[in-house]
């Protein structure tokens, strides 16, 4: 009897010790597990992080959920969003996420994508198939006490483009764009002239998608992704 119980004692180990390796991190690598993002409701948001791996072995069938009120989001109801891990990954309309694997220590960039319809307080839930919740945060969608980002405007245009794109950055001084391609490199880095629109040549870049990163007195407050097609 007393092996059995030691045995039990061994199993929930090892079970908490698989549930309890992921973690979900800010594209600046911070921890936001628990942490509660604001958008504007009715407006469709960009939304970037990072699901990491702390443990010593490979995961596989990892995904990412979009709930509300502890149910999976029905699109077209509470929220339109989809759901894709970058960069070049798959994409899915909640709750069809994609599935990606992870190895021990290993990052995932997950983009995404929502508009607010009916519901107010979203949360978006990581775990193994078959698992059980792992790391989360919360989206709440609001009309007031948001950041800068609502009031202010930033945008990119054509997308995707051709010779040159335009970027709309109303942010005025102590704020400047950081444009990355899907390796992370910069590839280019636009100060503020307190111009409201910016146009950027790409015509010698190559095709793919690229990320422009808004930062203002420092701190990063919006990611865009463009996509260059020659």
């Amino acid at each position: 009897m007393r092996r059995v119980f030691t045995l039990i004692l061994i199993i929930i180990a090892c079970a908490s010790q698989m549930f309890a390796q992921l973690s979900i991190l800010n594209e600046q690598g911070d921890e936001i597990t628990g942490t509660t993002i604001n958008v504007q409701a009715g407006v469709t948001t960009d939304i970037y992080f990072k699901v990491k791996n702390n443990g010593t072995s490979d995961l596989s069938n990892v995904k990412a959920y979009l709930r509300v009120n502890d149910e999976n989001v029905t699109p077209g109801q509470e929220a339109n969003a989809t759901m894709c891990t970058e960069p070049g990954g798959n994409c899915g309309i909640p709750p069809h996420s994609p599935k990606f694997s992870l190895a021990a220590g290993a990052e995932q960039l997950i983009h995404l994508n929502i508009t607010t319809l009916s519901a107010t307080d979203f949360v978006v839930t990581i775990y193994p198939s078959g698992g059980s919740p792992e790391a989360n945060f919360n989206i709440h969608a609001t009309t007031s006490g948001i950041s800068s980002i609502v009031a202010n405007t930033f945008s990119v245009y054509p997308s995707p483009a051709n010779e040159s794109f335009t970027i709309e950055n109303g942010f005025g001084k102590n704020s400047y764009v950081e444009i990355y391609n899907v390796l992370g490199q910069t590839v280019k880095r636009i100060p503020s002239d307190n111009a409201s629109n910016i146009s950027v040549n790409c015509s010698t870049w190559k095709n793919g998608y690229y990320v422009c990163r808004l930062y203002k007195d420092g701190k990063a407050e919006k990611t865009v992704k463009v996509v260059v097609a020659h």
